[in-house]
């Protein structure tokens, strides 16, 4: 195993991304360690650094300037998960491992190498970070309010592109089904109504709708995510609840596949709540900052983003916006996610650029 990089700039990257991977930010963790991780290095560089959203949940709003370009981040991470074969922070060959390195540690370490270039070179620029955004993304409500954001020049969200360009982005639909019975003993079913059978019932209705697409760009997806029913394997279980993520193209808004999913449920008793919604976005794909990304990086390729980012939180605002960012997105929400260290230097050099830019 190599525990070294080539070039002052991925030492700094290799740096700058052990430091926030070692920070555990998963749904149940402190927040305030990994804002504490990215205050550090703004305030250095000379930025005004602000504390916006929930307690819990904080988001950081930095800048140094006025007007310039916005980069916009996530410190959170989903939870660590089992079955690891690397150690947090391990570097290999080229990779860090570690849960974040992808989505989006990687990023949020490129964007401070570019806050520290841009502030060296007394270029104007903000930072953006929150700490929600897998559970919720309230804190890209708060900082969309911000003066900040508002002025911001374009808005450039760092997610993990693997360095494409990504202007188009599925929209989201989460959903909490429940279903109620009533205990008995499991010795005696008749006097009992189970809830975890009813509950496959239901979603037998809706597995037509949980096909495995060849492109899941261009179709819907849905995965039942959550099961939970049950407390002893004696007592026939009065409750069982499922949590299914659905995500709709472009072209298709949450409200017709809610729709959809109601229609095949009609008749059923149980309870469907929307746990969160996400409008699909479309943005110009000649836009002045796309213009300008394409002219720093001739020849840069364009995505379609599977998943959910804060461009949509960003969007009211008519701000000139796109994701790019480093890091595979396949690698996102995986056992031994990873990062080769070496695109998170290319990024920040792209971001630095791009902020610079006339």
């Amino acid at each position: 195993m190599s525990n070294s990089t080539g070039g002052s700039a991925e030492r700094r990257a290799l740096e700058i991304l052990r430091a926030l991977i070692l920070t555990p930010s998963a749904p149940h963790d402190d927040k305030k360690p990994i804002i504490e991780k990215a205050i550090g290095p703004l305030e250095g560089s000379g930025f005004e650094c602000e504390i916006v959203g929930e307690d819990r949940s904080p988001a950081l709003i930095a800048h140094r300037g006025e007007g310039g370009i916005l980069l916009s981040g996530h410190l959170d991470t989903v939870p660590l998960g089992d079955g690891w074969k690397t150690e947090q922070g391990e570097l290999r060959g080229p990779s860090l491992y570690g849960r974040g390195a992808a989505d989006m540690k990687g990023g949020c370490a490129a964007m401070l190498m570019a806050a520290e270039r841009s502030a060296e070179a007394d270029v104007p620029i903000s930072i953006a970070f929150t700490t929600d955004e897998e559970t919720g993304m309230r804190g890209a409500e708060h900082l969309a309010k911000h003066r900040a954001v508002k002025g911001a020049a374009a808005i450039v969200v760092c997610e993990p592109t693997s360095m494409k360009v990504g202007v188009r982005e599925k929209g989201l639909l989460q959903i909490r089904i429940t279903a109620t019975g009533r205990s008995a003993h499991a010795a005696m079913p008749r006097e009992g109504e189970n809830a975890v059978h009813k509950m496959l019932s239901a979603l037998e209705k809706i597995r037509p709708m949980t096909g495995l697409p060849d492109d899941p760009m261009a179709d819907m997806t849905m995965s039942v995510s959550v099961m939970r029913g049950g407390e002893k394997v004696n007592v026939i279980p009065d409750s069982c609840v499922a949590e299914i993520d659905i995500r709709t193209p472009p072209d298709v808004q949450p409200d017709a596949a809610l729709a959809t999913v109601r229609g095949r449920l009609a008749g059923t008793d149980l309870d469907l709540q929307v746990i969160n919604q996400l409008s699909p976005i479309v943005l110009p794909e000649d836009s002045p900052l796309m213009r300008k990304v394409s002219a720093l990086q001739p020849g840069i390729g364009r995505m379609d983003i599977a998943y959910a980012t804060e461009l949509v939180k960003f969007s009211a605002l008519k701000v000139d916006m796109l994701a790019i960012g480093p890091g595979d997105p396949k690698c996102a929400h995986r056992t031994d996610e990873r990062i080769e260290v070496r695109e998170v230097a290319e990024a920040a050099d792209l971001y630095s650029r791009l902020c610079a830019a006339p």
